[in-house]
């Protein structure tokens, strides 16, 4: 019996490494690194491995992991990144809050795939131990595409009939008190209510101006799809002689500027509050106690486009904008600045540069 269940063990132990191996770099085939250097640029490789018939690339953008699949002849397949829950879009997370009263999100991905149709995926459970687990995929608008969960409509009732009498008691209490009815054993029907409320509500629907698309030189089209095959442009902008394109990034909007040759500028970033470097933040507290920030980027110079300039230096820096109440006006003051990429303050951002300095 022992020796069964020794055998058993190592038998574990053997699918578990052929179901995930670590491998060396010179493990890799020469193809299989060349697909990762071709589908993502600024990345940190935190090790290769092998993985049911693929190589799988564990790797960090700004500081976010994700897991890069290849074929073994280096075919890029997709790309998983985790996120936190307060990263999903707004819509996918009110989606899971206001349909599963009683589950918890035990994992939640961001998913580049082949095909370009890139998605959120959640893996949602009852809370409690060895509850049975589902999946959800969103679209990159946050809309519902696919799940094997239950329905909304039974998991909301079967937590209402979960929670105890009391609960429910005062639940139809405070709902009868608000419609003004009297009486006892009301039933309260959730879901006609909130239709009605969103029935009431004067929604004013506008006509927006037609907005005039530049046109853009084949050359610039072509580069951005060669360094970017699987982005998307969501809109085109001509920025003094330049142009540059707005694209999704993890489901996130990202700028890259060009020339109008094709040749490539620079990219900008959004970086989320909960990344705002200290040392800037806590300067700004210094400069502008009064202030808010409304746009916090990241601007990063393309490296053969800072080899090939040689009368300025070039390099990382990040553009802050503010807005600051004025005493006595319903106008704000607006506020433009810049700092390095080592968090030093550069001054106002200049309306012609890309950071001006400033004398202060």
């Amino acid at each position: 019996m022992k020796r069964f269940i020794l055998n058993l063990l190592l038998l574990f132990i053997v699918l578990g490494l052929n179901a995930q191996q670590k491998l060396r770099k010179s493990e890799v085939p020469q193809e299989v690194r060349l697909g990762l250097e071709n589908t993502y640029t600024d990345y940190k490789l935190e090790g290769w491995y092998f993985e049911t018939g693929q190589y799988v690339a564990n790797i960090n953008i700004d500081n976010n992991t994700g897991r890069v699949f290849f074929t073994p002849t280096g075919n890029w397949q997709y790309t998983i990144f985790n996120i936190k829950q307060q990263e999903l879009p707004t819509l996918v997370d009110n989606y899971f809050i206001n349909n599963y009263p009683g589950y918890r999100i035990k994992q939640s991905q961001y998913v580049e795939d082949l095909s370009g149709d890139n998605y959120y995926r959640l893996i949602i459970a009852m809370k409690g131990v060895a509850q049975t687990e589902y999946e959800m995929i969103f679209d990159t608008r946050g809309k519902l595409t696919k799940t094997n969960a239950p329905d909304p409509d039974y998991v909301k009732k079967d937590y209402i009939a979960r929670l105890n009498p009391e609960a429910i008691e005062y639940r139809q209490k405070k709902m009868a008190e608000r419609e003004g009815i009297q009486g006892e054993g009301i039933s309260v029907d959730y879901e006609k209510e909130q239709a009605d409320l969103k029935k009431s509500k004067k929604v004013d629907v506008s006509t927006p101006d037609a907005v005039s698309t530049p046109k853009i030189p084949e050359e610039v089209t072509s580069a951005f799809k060669k360094k970017f095959p699987r982005g998307e442009v969501k809109t085109w902008k001509e920025d003094g002689g330049n142009y540059r394109a707005v694209y999704d990034r993890r489901g996130q909007d990202a700028e890259v500027l060009f020339k109008k040759d094709g040749t490539m500028i620079s990219t900008t970033t959004n970086v989320e509050k909960a990344r705002y470097p200290r040392l800037i933040t806590k300067d700004l507290g210094l400069r502008y106690p009064k202030a808010k920030i409304e746009k916090f980027q990241k601007v990063e110079y393309d490296s053969k486009y800072k080899r090939s300039v040689t009368d300025t230096k070039l390099d990382t820096y990040y553009y802050i904008e503010l807005t600051e109440k004025i005493k006595g006006k319903s106008d704000k003051k607006h506020i433009k600045v810049t700092y390095d990429k080592s968090f030093k303050f550069q001054g106002l951002a200049g309306s012609d540069d890309e950071y001006a300095d400033d004398d202060e």
